[in-house]
């Protein structure tokens, strides 16, 4: 997207640009959010419980659906944000406000009607955050030659997301419920959703869902153990291309009604009967033309079938920093304990806390505003994966085993 006129709102269009992942761990790649700005936090309430009743692909399509909406009405404004599995996060500038509101309140109503789940919404000024000590810094990664991922660090996000959460801060924080404005649904809200593929299967025997989190303040230490650890999986696992798990002889387009049935709930939210009735007939196929072109790399008009899964492998978020290292990883049993080993030697130095989820497969939900150029694809472990990650980082944080 270009960047809207108000100076404010060019902030993140403006960004310096690094490429290799090394980088977040280098602080001069980061820079101040200003403090006018917003950070917007997305979260399914009750996610765990939800999960471990084997609910975790609707999980993963919620927390999508939220950044969809968001972009969908911001208009040509660039707003950096990142999925975290079971919500999302954002900063966004003030005059977006009311548009982004209006989304999430949409997104909160679709998750209630159409899945018997709650979002929890919340907005943070970033100059709260910032009174409080705590920063909002972001880095912006190139992963393509046409895409870019919002990287975060300072403390600000999770400061923010403890001020939505908390019983006593909640409150003032939270985004009110629907006001009679936001209806009718708006129709193309979640235009750019879709989830087509089958489970992406590890080629090793697993895929690990990882969260890493420096123990220190000091952003000396900080780097340290950031870039340690990625210096470690890439001596464990190889280049990024071997330890990422989307490569395109893995992708396999589905066309189980299972898999289909959470696109089809949120492409068809607040639309009329015939729309609810065609778009599983559309959708079933659309993918079966994609697994013509995907498996003998077709071109029919714009669509080149070979290029769209090469360009899909690189514009993925496998992996990401947003204060917390995340990271999917395709890992043999012998990897993963030599990962381990190096997590557990740098935990008990209190360098780190970390969270793991080993699962067979990797998921992935897609945003695919046009198939050339803009599409981003939502990468985590099947099974919980960092929402299940992140329970194991919340022990250790609380000093559990």
């Amino acid at each position: 997207m270009t960047a809207g006129s108000n100076p404010s709102e060019n902030f993140y269009a403006d960004l310096p640009i690094f490429s290799d992942f090394m980088g977040v761990s280098k602080e001069s790649n980061f820079h101040d959010v200003p403090e006018d700005w917003l950070v917007v936090v997305s979260d399914i309430k009750g996610s765990t419980r939800a999960i471990e009743n084997g609910r975790y692909k609707e999980v993963n399509i919620l927390g999508a659906s939220s950044i969809i909406a968001v972009l969908n009405c911001v208009g040509r404004v660039e707003i950096p944000f990142v999925f975290g599995g079971d919500g999302a996060s954002f900063v966004i500038p003030p005059t977006r406000r009311e548009a982004v509101e209006k989304g999430l309140r949409s997104t909160r109503r679709l998750a209630r009607a159409c899945f018997d789940m709650d979002l929890r919404l919340g907005m943070v000024p970033v100059r709260v955050v910032a009174a409080e000590g705590f920063g909002v810094r972001i880095a912006k990664m190139r992963v393509s030659p046409w895409g870019t991922l919002a990287m975060f660090s300072g403390g600000g996000l999770p400061y923010a997301e403890k001020l939505i959460k908390g019983p006593e801060t909640s409150a003032n924080y939270e985004i009110p419920e629907d006001k009679e404005s936001d209806h009718p649904e708006d129709r193309e809200l979640f235009d750019g959703l879709e989830c087509r593929w089958e489970p992406i299967y590890s080629r090793r025997g697993e895929t690990l869902s990882l969260m890493v989190m420096s123990a220190s303040t000091d952003p000396e230490k900080n780097a340290e153990t950031y870039s340690g650890l990625i210096e470690a999986i890439r001596k464990i696992y190889g280049s990024e291309k071997e330890y990422s798990p989307i490569r395109p002889d893995r992708m396999k387009v589905t066309l189980n009604s299972r898999l289909l049935r959470p696109e089809t709930r949120v492409r068809t939210f607040g639309k009329n009967l015939l729309d609810r009735w065609a778009y599983p007939l559309f959708l079933r196929l659309t993918c079966l033309l994609g697994k013509i072109l995907f498996r003998f790399g077709l071109r029919l008009g714009e669509m080149d079938g070979k290029e769209y899964l090469e360009t899909l492998t690189q514009n993925s978020d496998f992996q990401k920093f947003d204060d917390t290292l995340r990271m999917t990883i395709d890992s043999a049993p012998a990897q993963r304990e030599q990962l381990l080993d190096y997590l557990n030697e740098r935990r008990n130095a209190g360098a780190l806390y970390y969270g793991i989820q080993v699962s067979e497969s990797a998921l992935m939900t897609c945003m695919v505003f046009d198939r050339k150029e803009r599409h981003l694809h939502f990468v985590d472990g099947a099974s919980g994966g960092y929402a299940l990650a992140a329970k194991q980082l919340k022990g250790q944080l609380a000093g559990k085993k």
